[in-house]
């Protein structure tokens, strides 16, 4: 679903994985551990928030209850630090909305780890709004807030999933296409698209280069992304995921937030592609002391997976047929069968390791004696 929603971008964009600004927090009891550690990650519109989970004194029944706040600016410590206008979620000893995870080398409940996923809102309070803010609020087992950690914010962009992806292969590689719909984005905000690849099932995906196109329609932009670097008789998946960079004023990169993945495509790279038709044959007529010949010379061709050239000669009025036997590796070839008086006419081919033929060259006409 599009949005009509315009974000402004100012210069204090976070990074992908945001670490945040330290927010005020009120004197605490004696023992308390706050929260100095919140960081946040943005996935599509889903936020992931994880924290060293602390406990109050011998408290071991504090909660942790996660806020969300909304802002069009910065977070500062007196306007979002110390308020929670919409709890997102809570890790305590009963709770459900939360997760705690222990590492190995942790021991006590002090140092355990808490995560709280959240969904962002569709369309956030006001059109100004810019920024989801979190903090972590710790509350002792009576209910009394022991104070908010650091704060962390995280950019409100739209990310749309790109649309009618599909494949196609031919001799240059694999191009996915793909189109994606115009969000009205600021200029300081400029979507691009990552495409990952994956060999084998149990082996992890990849960031990969790719040659890119785009072509601007009214309906919104077709993208076409070629990835070169593969083999042939290989079965591939492969993934396109929206990246939405922020920029500040100055140009500078200042934020990426990484969009839902698209549903994976496979393919196998059947290479039924012919090389390209050689060039430039030349046709050259000879003779020694007792015997004549025909030298043919040619350009080369330039695919990796050529396996040489074929060689054929005709008269007129009569059929082609190959002189070769197994495909000619060098760039050059002599015919000895010939008769004075003759007139020959020859052509090329190239053909690869899969025995793909190209078609045949321009004839070439050679006239004996």
């Amino acid at each position: 679903m599009k949005s009509n929603r315009t974000f402004l971008v100012i210069a204090l964009c976070a990074p992908l994985t945001w670490g945040g600004t330290p927010g005020q927090q009120p004197a605490s009891s004696q023992g308390t551990q706050l929260v100095s550690d919140l960081r946040a990650t943005r996935k599509g519109d889903k936020v992931t928030l994880t924290w060293s989970r602390p406990r109050i004194g011998t408290d071991r029944r504090a909660v942790n209850r996660v806020c969300r706040n909304t802002s069009s600016s910065s977070p500062t410590a007196s306007s979002l630090g110390t308020a929670c206008a919409h709890p997102v979620g809570e890790v305590g000893p009963q709770s459900t909305t939360g997760s705690v995870v222990r590492s190995a080398d942790r021991k006590s409940d002090s140092e355990t780890t808490a995560q709280v996923t959240d969904t962002l809102p569709e369309n956030p309070t006001g059109a100004d709004q810019q920024f989801a803010v979190y903090t972590v609020e710790v509350r002792d087992s009576s209910g009394h807030s022991a104070g908010f950690s650091n704060s962390v914010w995280v950019p409100l962009v739209p990310i749309l999933q790109p649309t009618e992806l599909h494949s196609e292969l031919d001799a240059r590689g694999v191009y996915l296409i793909w189109q994606s719909e115009d969000e009205n984005q600021p200029s300081s905000v400029h979507l691009d698209y990552r495409i990952y690849r994956r060999e084998k099932a149990s082996s992890p995906r990849t960031a990969i280069p790719y040659l890119r196109a785009v072509i601007h329609t009214r309906d919104g932009d077709r993208w076409s992304g070629v990835d070169t670097n593969i083999e042939w008789e290989k079965s591939y998946s492969y993934w396109v995921t929206p990246v939405a960079k922020v920029f500040a004023e100055n140009g500078t990169l200042v934020s990426e937030v990484e969009g839902e993945d698209s549903p994976p495509i496979e393919i196998t790279t059947h290479d039924i592609f012919p090389p390209a038709v050689p060039e430039k044959l030349l046709a050259v007529v000879s003779q020694v002391p007792g015997r004549r010949f025909v030298d043919l010379i040619w350009s080369p061709n330039t695919e990796k997976d050529l396996a040489g050239y074929n060689v054929y000669r005709r008269k007129e009025g009569e059929e082609m047929a190959r002189l070769n036997s197994a495909p000619i590796t060098m760039l050059s070839f002599q015919d000895t069968n010939v008769a004075a008086g003759s007139k020959y006419l020859y052509c090329i081919s190239a053909v690869d390791l899969r025995a793909n033929e190209s078609a045949k060259s321009q004839e070439m006409t050679a006239t004996l004696r």
